[in-house]
C-alpha cells in the first residue's frame, strides 16, 4: 500500500456524498441445499440509481459489468438473526466502490427468508458451513473465478453474523456464557442453555479467510474458547450500549472499537421510511446519535483495514 493508514483514512472520509457509491449488483443463487440466495457487489463505471428491494431502498446498478483491471478481493458479509442480504447494503456499496467484491448472504436457517429454525442450535450450527459453501460457490463458478482472488478473502460479520466469524477464525463458542444475555428467553436454544443441554459444536476453522471485521459478536464465547490464540488480523467493533444478547460495549476478544452512544443496530444500514414503519425496533437509535454519519465513518474504517490486509 503507497498511502499510509490515516491519510487513506482521510481521502475515503472525504469522498463522494453517501448515497453516491457506485456498485454493480448481481443476485446469485448458490448451489447446495438448501441453496443460498445471495447478493454480489461489485466496482461499477456506471452512476449508481435508487432501486427499491422489498422495504430497502439501495443505490446500486443491477448487472453492471465489473470495473475492475485485475482481480478482486472478496469480502463475504454475514447478517445478524432475522437479517438479511440487503442488511448491510450500504457498506457492501461502499466496500464495491473501493475496488473490493463483496457477497452478502441471506443464511439458510436464521434469515429473514427463513426463520423456522431461527431459535435453534440448528441454525448457529448452519451458519458457517453457508459461509464455506458461499466461498466454495463463488470460486468455483468460472464467471467469477477469473475476477476474483482466492488468496485475498475477508469477512465481515455483525451479531449472530460476527459469532460466524469468531468460529470461522478458530474459536470455540461457550454458549452458557449466553445465559443472562439471551434475546429470546422462550426460543428453543435459550430455555435449553438455562436448561445445561447445551451441544457441542464441532470447530469449523475457515483458513482461506485472511482478515475479519466484527461488530457486536454475540455474547457466546468465554475462557474457553481460545480467543487469545487467534492470529487472524480482526478489526473489532462494539456498541457502546449493546442488546440482543450482546454486552454493553464489549467485545469477545480486545481491543475493540466501542461506538459512544450506540446500540446495538447502529451497524445496520440506515432505515428507508417502509422499513422504519414496519420494524421500528431496528430503525431506531438512541437520542443524539446519528447513524448515518456513523455508517459514513465505520465504512471509511473498514475499507482502510481491508485495504490494508487484504
Amino acid at each position: 500500500m503507497g498511502m499510509g493508514r490515516s491519510a487513506l483514512l482521510a481521502a475515503l472520509l472525504a469522498g463522494s456524498a453517501w448515497a453516491a457509491h457506485s456498485a454493480g449488483l448481481q443476485r446469485m443463487t448458490l448451489a447446495g441445499e438448501p441453496p443460498l440466495q445471495a447478493m454480489l457487489w461489485t466496482p461499477c463505471a456506471q452512476p449508481p440509481a435508487p432501486l427499491k428491494r422489498g422495504p430497502f431502498e439501495v443505490m446500486a446498478t443491477e448487472d453492471c459489468p465489473v470495473a475492475a483491471s485485475g482481480k478482486l478481493p472478496l469480502v463475504v458479509i454475514s447478517h445478524g438473526y432475522a437479517g438479511s442480504a440487503l442488511s448491510h447494503w450500504n457498506m457492501a456499496a461502499a466496500l464495491a466502490d473501493g475496488g473490493i467484491a463483496v457477497l452478502s448472504l441471506n443464511h439458510s436457517l436464521d434469515s429473514a427468508l427463513n426463520l423456522a429454525q431461527g431459535g435453534s442450535f440448528a441454525a448457529l450450527e448452519a451458519r458457517p458451513a453457508d459461509v464455506r459453501r458461499a466461498i466454495d460457490g463463488m470460486l468455483a463458478d468460472s464467471r467469477w473465478s477469473a475476477v476474483l482472488d482466492a488468496q485475498r478473502i475477508g469477512f465481515l460479520g455483525f451479531s449472530r453474523g460476527a459469532y460466524t466469524g469468531l468460529v470461522l477464525a478458530g474459536a470455540k463458542p461457550d454458549f452458557a456464557q449466553l445465559a443472562g444475555h439471551c434475546p429470546v428467553p422462550q426460543s428453543p436454544m435459550c430455555q435449553a442453555i438455562a436448561q445445561g443441554q447445551i451441544p457441542a459444536l464441532k470447530p469449523q476453522l475457515e483458513s482461506r479467510i485472511k482478515a475479519m471485521v466484527l461488530a457486536d459478536p454475540l455474547a457466546a464465547f468465554g475462557a474457553s474458547s481460545g480467543l487469545e490464540k487467534l492470529t487472524l488480523p480482526l478489526q473489532l467493533w462494539a456498541s457502546e450500549q449493546g442488546g440482543e444478547g450482546v454486552p454493553a460495549g464489549k467485545a469477545a476478544k480486545p481491543p475493540v472499537q466501542v461506538v459512544a452512544g450506540a446500540a446495538h443496530f447502529a451497524f445496520l444500514a440506515p432505515c428507508s421510511a417502509q422499513l422504519a414503519a414496519a420494524a421500528p425496533e431496528i430503525c431506531r437509535d438512541p437520542p443524539g446519535f446519528e447513524r448515518s454519519a456513523f455508517q459514513k465513518r465505520w465504512a471509511a474504517e473498514v475499507m482502510a483495514f481491508f485495504r490494508q490486509q487484504l
